[in-house]
């Protein structure tokens, strides 16, 4: 069973017990009361407390709110992102230790996330310097303010998130995790460490997308591969990939030669809503490919929803160079014409 693990550096225990709602406020309290300190135990109770109920309560990610435009101002959101924090000591008041914190979402065009806090809610004094300088945090707040290209967040929870798979083998996946090419089974025989030539790389764009499909579900071992059409959800869906030992359903995205350069949010469909349908499929992998380079906002993209509290999967990217490996061992990579050389 998979579950939700939150370490906090900052919790701020009001809101969090009214996210809970009373019966787990009144649970965390009496467990918070058999620590040798219970003050000081319940910032972490109810973090725990807060993890377990993430799904419960309808927590999403932000990336994926705003890639579907159903972002609204005093929505709970979460989103684990590069943060900068700051202290803003000239705005102390008593009780209040101000600091401050910007990010950058990149949803195909940059948003800027940002927000104040009480620095005096920190979970303990090693916390404190967690929260200062750039760190790559997950947050929990409510949307206090929204524009097309800002976003100001209310903190209720910032820390770390994790998931846990209790009954999985040791080094198994673990949902929300980013699965490599290297850790597929039916690609054990691929170098994915061997050089790659820019020669190689356009090779790749000469081979056509339902090629390239039909190699990968061979090498997997699918053999019911499906004709595309402009419903579809994915462009394969198979329950035959061993994933680091364990079979698990994967449904694949594949991007061809059809856009020929790097990969952006704006290559996926209108507001990128091809992860979005990706993502409905009842995989427990979901894989993107393309014939060149993907960027990072895609990559960021694909582990948002990865993440979502409320349904964790995993991903995979297999961008050209990587392809062309993969055809390259099944000696599927189109030999360079001779002008070329000249």
């Amino acid at each position: 069973m998979t579950r939700i693990a939150l370490e906090p550096f900052y919790l701020h225990q009001d809101q969090v017990q009214s996210l809970l709602g009373e019966w787990r406020t009144e649970t965390a309290q009496a467990r918070a009361a058999r620590r040798s300190d219970p003050e000081a135990a319940l910032t972490y109770v109810l973090a725990a407390e807060l993890a377990e109920a993430l799904s419960s309560l309808g927590v999403g990610e932000l990336a994926k709110s705003v890639l579907e435009r159903d972002l609204r101002a005093g929505q709970v959101i979460g989103t684990e992102l590069e943060f900068a924090f700051q202290r803003d000591r000239e705005r102390d008041t008593p009780g209040f230790k101000s600091a401050s914190f910007t990010a950058v979402l990149d949803v195909g065009e940059p948003v800027r996330v940002t927000g104040t806090f009480n620095a005096a809610r920190i979970a303990s004094s090693s916390s404190s310097g967690s929260l200062t300088g750039n760190r790559r945090v997950y947050m929990i707040g409510t949307v206090s303010d929204l524009s097309p290209n800002r976003i100001e967040l209310r903190p209720v929870f910032i820390g770390i998130r994790s998931f846990v798979d209790d009954d999985l083998a040791a080094g198994g996946p673990v949902p929300g995790a980013r699965i490599y090419p290297s850790d597929i089974g039916q690609f054990s025989g691929i170098d994915f460490a061997s050089p790659f030539t820019d020669t190689e790389a356009e090779a790749v764009l000469r081979v056509p997308e339902d090629t390239v499909k039909r190699a990968f579900a061979g090498l997997i071992g699918e053999s019911y591969v499906p004709k595309d059409w402009g419903g579809e959800r994915s462009d394969l869906y198979t329950s035959r990939v061993f994933a680091r030992g364990r079979q698990i359903s994967a449904a694949w995205l594949f991007k061809g030669p059809g856009f020929p350069r790097a990969m952006d949010i704006k290559a996926l469909g209108k507001n990128g809503d091809q992860i979005d349908r990706l993502f409905t499929e009842p995989a427990e992998l979901l894989v993107l490919q393309h014939c060149h380079q993907i960027k990072p906002s895609v990559v960021g993209m694909m582990d948002a929803y990865a993440h979502d509290a409320r349904h964790p999967r995993f991903y995979m990217i297999i961008d050209g160079a990587d392809t062309g490996r993969i055809l390259r061992s099944l000696g599927l990579l189109p030999a360079t014409p001779v002008g070329s050389l000249l």
